[in-house]
């Protein structure tokens, strides 16, 4: 038997203690070295969006990221950490924090004068902005480290989306600046008054036009598609026939009908805004998404047999199988459809087509792109930072322009003190059965079941 005398117990405990602190810090510096990290918030607010990290991923240029701040502010953390998970990702990002008080004369230096000021730095080429943000630095970031700029044009003058308004339910205000926050130039084209969609178009998009073009705007599209374009359409229900024709010719079939879910509704909202669960993981495009897209009025989109060689269509969107498509119109206006057997057809429908367009009669290399989507109320000021809404417009420009390293689920804009929560009527249904009918009945039982057993044992 071994006795110990009291000094060694306290050996014992400090080399123990010593042991357990040392072992402690080591983790720190290795987690702190690898970044590390668990974030359990549910919005996951501490790490970096897929997009970010594909577009940090993907660097090839040194980027030096400079933070100008003010000691004591309580806000300094955000920043920090901020600018601690983008260094994380890449090697070529190095992050510097002046403390705006202690360094004036650098501070004038780089003319920033208030707080939370950052520059972004490439080269000699630099971007500036203040209130820093995931989305706005990713933005920086690409401007300052991209070539060239990409041009998109919007089809005017047909009852099309205007991306200059401002409107709350029909504007494109908010997705013309996600476009130019990602380095494109957007742009409104007008065919009546060009001899030929311009050479620079990297995209051309066509969302929710509800009158015809005329013939020889037409030819003008496919005349862009032939020397290896992009288009990216939103059809809308009861939109124009010219256009359905148009991409008849590529094997796109729409029909005058529009897309109902009761299940994958809004939970209590109307019949005609859905959800669309069914991803495609075979598509650059659905698979980034990390949400689905919610629709609101959809018409159906299907890849049919092409008519014409070269042409490989894939759907990449579809709604669930309790989905049905109907020519029920007045939903649009009531918000309320039944499903009518004889008049509707039941099961999932396709709502998202893409197409590789490549010489007739050919299996070559594709020379154009096509994106169609059965709605264009999605990407509205009113709809585009609901869900994947905003990830879906954006990525599916990406891809058409052949930008697959931007293709990714982009940072929730967060309005302080708002949290957007979305439930499907169905998901809706089973929170009330659970949180109003299974637990107080649970607790009910077993309520039941302690006063029966007391009852019983003083017997």
């Amino acid at each position: 038997m071994i006795v110990r005398r009291p000094w060694q117990h306290w050996l014992l405990l400090a080399v123990s203690t010593g042991g357990l602190a040392a072992f402690l810090a080591m983790a720190q510096v290795v987690l702190a070295s690898y970044g590390w990290r668990l974030d359990l918030t549910p919005e996951r607010s501490y790490t970096l969006s897929p997009h970010a990290r594909q577009v940090l991923a993907g660097l090839s240029r040194d980027v030096v990221i400079t933070a100008f701040v003010r000691s004591g502010d309580d806000r300094n953390h955000q920043i920090e950490d901020l600018m601690r998970r983008v260094a994380a990702v890449s090697p070529h990002v190095r992050t510097n924090l002046i403390d705006i008080n202690r360094n004036p004369a650098v501070a004038r230096q780089y003319g920033v004068g208030s707080y939370a000021g950052f520059v972004v730095e490439c080269g000699t080429r630099r971007r500036q902005f203040e209130n820093p943000s995931e989305p706005l630095l990713v933005a920086a970031i690409l401007q300052v480290t991209r070539d060239s700029r990409r041009v998109v044009y919007f089809l005017g003058g047909h009852g099309e989306r205007d991306i200059y308004s401002t409107d709350r339910q029909q504007g494109y205000s908010l997705i013309s600046l996600a476009l130019t926050q990602e380095l494109y130039d957007v742009r409104v084209l007008d065919l009546l008054h060009q001899a030929e969609v311009p050479r620079d178009a990297d995209v051309v998009v066509i969302a929710g036009a509800r009158r015809d073009p005329l013939p020889l705007e037409i030819e003008q599209l496919a005349a862009f598609a032939h020397r290896g374009g992009a288009l990216l359409v939103l059809l809308e229900p009861r939109g124009a026939t010219a256009l359905i024709d148009f991409l008849a010719r590529y094997g796109v079939r729409t029909d005058d009908t529009m897309v109902v879910d009761s299940e994958n509704r809004l939970f209590a909202g109307d019949y005609v805004t859905l959800s669309v669960p069914v991803l495609s993981p075979r598509h650059p495009i659905s698979a980034a998404l990390q949400a689905p897209p919610l629709f609101s009025g959809a018409c159906p989109v299907e890849f049919a047999a092409s008519p014409r060689g070269g042409v490989r269509g894939l759907e990449i969107l579809s709604t669930a199988a309790s989905s049905w498509r109907t020519r029920d119109f007045d939903a649009l206006r009531s918000g309320e459809a039944a499903f009518v057997s004889g008049r509707d057809v039941r099961g999932s429908q396709s709502v998202g087509v893409s197409l590789l367009v490549g010489p007739p009669h050919t299996d070559g290399d594709a020379v154009a792109r096509f994106v169609v989507l059965g709605d264009s109320d999605f990407a509205t000021n009113f709809f585009v930072d609901s869900l994947g809404n905003k990830d879906l417009l954006v990525d599916s420009v990406n891809w058409l322009a052949g930008e697959d390293a931007l293709l990714g689920a982009r940072a929730q804009a967060r309005i302080p003190g708002v949290n957007q929560f979305f439930l499907t009527d169905e998901q809706g249904r089973e929170a009330f059965l659970l949180g109003t009918v299974i637990e107080p009945g649970a607790v009910l039982l077993v309520g039941m079941v302690v006063v029966m057993r007391r009852r019983w044992r003083s017997v």
